[in-house]
């Protein structure tokens, strides 16, 4: 396989044949010349790099823990390489700069050592983060810029499969040291018949063979020295093009943990290395966010003129043009009847991709509404475009480089919506004949897709392959903004409110409940709507109903545990001894309680109220009188307090409380950090409004339905708490702790 002067393999040596499937032939089959010159500027910018750190150790051991030793070449190195000399790290320098040259001039970065294939990976994975230079950058460097605006033309880079056949794992094994005696012969695989060298420890890709050269491909010239520039690399100006250490590092990542696909929850989602450039160069993100934030200036001047009025769509398309830069008029006809609120969340979905633009993070949309947010980002990032290749005036207006610096590179919208999008369905909405489907989760079609809930009603639900978004409040100008709308276009559910009297809950005032009562209930109402009513879940109802009964009584003078009878009792072996018997029933006052669950939460509050109601009237009942009472003897227990007999009623009457709405919204924004008077501004609603909701006054469907977009969430999820409806994936269920009947550790 050994090759010619002017062929690109030509470093290959003849024991290079005893391998298979070595890279031959053309190396635009493995490296397009983009991707071949930003792999050799991703070298260059690694020599750069390691010989001023080669300079700064010297002969000191590498420490890693010291401060700035992570934005270093040498912290890329293994551990086992960072005791080793000034020699060694400069030799590791050149390894770069030699197989950068090798692209320069044409040819495959083949490695001639170990060290150079250390260092081939390492520019493998740094070469997609050279997408972050611009294109002058770039160019000074050697780099041929594919041309053109025609995204047809142009494929990103992409440094996988084939670029990473040049990495050949058993080269090491032909390094001379490696090598048997002369008189034993290699079989196809390149291994030994006899008398093999064994392999030291630490194998032969260890420091002390890194520069032995490999028997595959043809030494380099022992005499080529490093660049001039290298000998004195903080004093000694690089040669033109190469940019500056602190410019290399930065494009590099060299200490930079930051993940711009953070967000990505799957594999699927988020790229082997953490950077977007080659996916998103810095220059198409301005121009993406130039396009979010004028997206969102026309949504917050159509939410101020429009409020919660019906959109006025034209009925004749021909009449649009009137409306060409109307935001409400991009979304689709299903959008024209929802509220101010909806709105709003609609525009801070711009906002939100607008700002992981900003962040240098990938714009990943977290739920539906972000998605339709993105195809208007790009929809408009087309036109800006256009009016950049048309007019250099409007350039200089919108703070972007004029349209001939937009090289195919930056302009490739296919390839975005490739990498942020997971699908397109939103956009069924707008094709007549599948927005019935869209507009209908339920429809065969729209169940046989996995399309999910397409309604605008649902499209603020978080994707479960995201990380949901962490609510930020609205800025003082968003807040200056809606204080200065017109009322009118607001129904009267909102500003009107204001000055309207809020109902309050419906509990007694008088009623405090005792400490720990209120938690208790809803832990054991939480335990009866578990879908699987077992063991561990029914030793969990048993014990949670033992301290809801003491929080209940709230006094020294009844002990429940010591009421019912101890045959037959049931115990745990991690809880211990229950107040229920082994089939998890208890006697009340007038019937017998059996433990169950499976139950919504409304039937589980009301079973529970009625369960503790019978409860309470057996202790009474039996208070002083039971067995154990007259076993022990003595004076007699002391009375119950009459009061009492008023305070267990209101207490009841309080727990008895249809609090599913309230105790979703609690749990919902405690959830998502957000306080009352946020979730208040969001849903352009009165605080002491959402106050009283969470302290369980009534709710009004249709002004709780505009809490849904900022808790993130359908609104058929709030109205299902309408009717006593929890949803466990909002407000999980307790998760009781393992445990079993049997004799107590």
């Amino acid at each position: 396989m050994a090759g010619t002067t002017d062929d690109p393999f030509g470093a290959y040596t003849e024991e290079a044949e005893y391998f298979d499937e070595l890279p031959h032939g053309d190396l635009d089959e493995y490296l397009r010349p983009f991707e071949a010159g930003l792999l050799m500027a991703a070298g260059r910018m690694l020599a750069v790099c390691a010989y001023p750190d080669a300079a700064r150790y010297a002969d000191r051991p590498f420490d890693r823990g010291e401060k700035d030793a992570a934005a270093t070449v040498l912290n890329l190195l293994p551990k086992t390489c960072d005791a080793q000399d000034h020699t060694f790290r400069r030799d590791v320098a050149r390894a770069f700069w030699d197989l950068a040259d090798d692209l320069a001039a044409g040819r495959a970065p083949l490695p001639r050592c170990q060290a150079e294939t250390w260092a081939l990976k390492v520019m493998l994975d740094a070469a997609p983060r050279m997408c972050a230079a611009n294109d002058e950058e770039l160019t000074a460097l050697g780099v041929p810029i594919p041309s053109g605006t025609n995204e047809s033309s142009y494929r990103a880079p992409y440094f996988e499969e084939e670029a990473w056949a040049f990495v050949i794992e058993n080269a090491k094994y032909t390094i001379p040291e490696a090598q048997p005696p002369a008189s034993t012969e290699k079989t196809a695989h390149g291994a030994e018949e006899a008398s093999a060298v064994a392999e030291p420890e630490g194998g032969w890709d260890a420091p002390a063979y890194w520069f032995s050269p490999y028997g595959i491909t043809r030494p380099r010239d022992a005499k080529r020295g490093h660049p001039d520039w290298a000998d004195t690399p903080d004093q000694s100006p690089a040669p033109s093009g190469l940019p500056s250490t602190e410019r290399a590092a930065h494009l590099l990542g060299l200490g930079d943990d930051f993940d711009p696909w953070q967000a990505a929850d799957s594999d699927v989602l988020r790229p082997r290395l953490r950077t977007m450039a080659d996916t998103l160069s810095p220059l198409a993100a301005r121009l993406l966010t130039v396009a979010a934030e004028m997206v969102a200036e026309r949504g917050w001047h159509d939410l101020l003129a429009h409020g919660d009025r019906v959109f006025a769509r034209p009925d004749d398309e021909e009449d649009n043009w009137e409306l060409e830069e109307s935001f409400l008029l991009q979304l689709p006809p299903l959008c024209d009847g929802q509220s101010a609120a909806w709105r709003l969340a609609m525009v801070r979905a711009v906002q939100n991709l607008a700002g992981d633009l900003r962040s240098g993070r990938a714009p990943l949309p977290t739920c539906t509404a972000e998605e339709l947010a993105f195809h208007l980002i790009l929809s408009e990032a087309q036109t800006v475009l256009d009016y950049l290749d048309d007019n250099d005036g409007y350039a200089q207006a919108v703070s972007l480089p004029t349209g001939d610096r937009f090289t195919v590179r930056h302009r490739t919208f296919d390839h975005w919506r490739e990498a942020f999008l997971q699908d397109e369905d939103v956009l069924f909405h707008y094709d007549e004949a599948l927005a019935g489907i869209a507009a209908d989760p339920d429809h065969p079609a729209s169940q046989q897709a996995g399309t999910g809930d397409l309604r605008p009603r649902a499209w603020f639900a978080p994707f479960g392959n995201i990380r949901p978004r962490t609510p930020r409040p609205l800025t003082d100008q968003d807040r200056a903004r809606l204080a200065d709308a017109d009322p009118d276009v607001f129904f009267a559910s909102t500003p009107a409110l204001a000055e309207a009297p809020i109902q309050s809950a419906e509990a007694d005032t008088a009623t405090v409940l005792p400490e720990g009562l209120r938690d208790e209930f809803e832990h054991f109402t939480g335990l009866a709507q578990r879908r699987f009513f077992d063991e561990p879940c029914a030793i969990a109802m048993a014990a949670s109903m033992d301290r809801l009964l003491t929080c209940l009584f709230d006094t020294n003078t009844v002990v429940p545990f010591d009421i019912w009878p101890l045959n037959p009792r049931a115990s745990a072996v991690k809880t211990g001894l229950l107040l229920v018997d082994p089939d998890f029933c208890l006697q009340g006052y007038t019937r017998t309680w059996r433990l169950s669950a499976d139950r919504t939460d409304r039937e589980a509050r009301q079973w529970a109220v009625a369960f503790l109601e019978d409860c309470a009237k057996y202790i009474l009942a039996n208070h002083g009188h039971t067995a154990m009472d007259r076993l022990r003897g003595g004076p007699p227990a002391p009375s119950l307090d009459p009061q009492l007999y008023d305070a267990l009623p209101a207490r009841l009457r309080e727990l008895a409380r249809d609090l599913t709405t309230a105790g979703l919204l609690r749990h919902r924004t405690r959830h998502l950090g957000m306080s009352s008077a946020q979730l208040a501004e969001e849903a352009i609603l009165p605080e002491p409004l959402v106050t009283a909701w969470l302290d369980g006054a009534p709710v009004t469907p249709s002004q709780l339905l505009r809490c849904a977009p900022a808790l993130q969430m359908s609104e058929d999820v709030l109205l299902e708490s309408l009717d006593g409806k929890r949803d466990t994936a909002y407000w999980p269920l307790p998760v009781p702790p393992p445990d079993q009947q049997g004799r107590p550790e």
